[in-house]
């Protein structure tokens, strides 16, 4: 059964339409007729659909069933290690970051945390809907992947990211346009982000261990809820994603 992508966000029973390049190849080539049936794959699931309507360059779908849910984490490109704040900043961060179109998030408790993990487990459910409401109003493609919260030495990369972590302490940094200017900036990337009181000596030391480089950035100093936001908003322009 032929596979069309389209981008945006799906559920059963809705119609989309395929993009203008996929409907042509599929009126044209392959020669595709109303009641055909044929799958269709966004950045969440594959589902079946039916062909409810063709006209000269558009071929419009409905979603009838999920044939598989899509692993996202082989997809996440963009990954920020938050350090726990108060409430009211780390719900603006989460809900900034999905606009954004951060990936993942992962809250850890980092020595200087002004929230412990086991009082933020808590807020999850909240944290989720947040994301949720977030997506359905800026319409973005897929929602940010929340992790439950963790202390920093509980932190394992596992993939092949790029690992920076913005440091005002004093370390051996770079600035962040001169490490981008080194790397692949193709790869994904891991951000960490510390508290407002910064990264104790033990936490840097972690970070150390875990490959992370340290990076500074020019001008103003910003809030924790806003750093990563920033950082992220840059790497994806450079991607080309913005």
């Amino acid at each position: 059964m032929k596979r069309f992508f389209v981008r945006q966000k799906l559920s059963i029973g809705d119609i989309t339409h395929l993009a203008d390049k996929d409907s042509v190849f599929a009126i044209q080539k392959l020669n595709i007729q109303i009641e055909d049936a044929i799958q269709i794959e966004n950045y969440q699931y594959i589902f079946n659909g039916l062909v409810t309507d063709i006209s000269k360059n558009s071929v419009e779908v409905e979603i009838r069933e999920i044939v598989e849910e899509k692993d996202r984490i082989d997809d996440v490109e963009i990954t920020v290690v938050q350090s726990l704040s108060n409430d009211s900043k780390f719900n603006y961060f989460l809900e900034k970051a999905t606009e954004v179109g951060i990936d993942m998030v992962i809250p850890v408790e980092s020595t200087y945390s002004l929230k412990s993990k086991n009082k933020a487990i808590k807020d999850y459910g909240l944290w989720k809907k947040i994301v949720r409401d977030a997506t359905e109003q800026s319409r973005t493609l897929r929602e940010t992947i929340v992790e439950k919260p963790i202390k920093l030495s509980q932190l394992e990369i596992k993939t092949d990211s790029n690992l920076i972590c913005l440091a005002t302490e004093n370390v051996q940094y770079s600035d962040l346009h001169e490490y981008v200017q080194s790397i692949d900036i193709k790869r994904p990337f891991t951000i960490a982000i510390g508290p407002e009181k910064g990264w104790s000596v033990d936490d840097l030391e972690i970070l150390k261990k875990l490959g992370f480089k340290f990076v500074k950035l020019k001008g103003n100093i910003l809030r924790t809820e806003t750093a990563g936001l920033v950082i992220a908003s840059v790497i994806k322009y450079l991607k080309g994603e913005m």
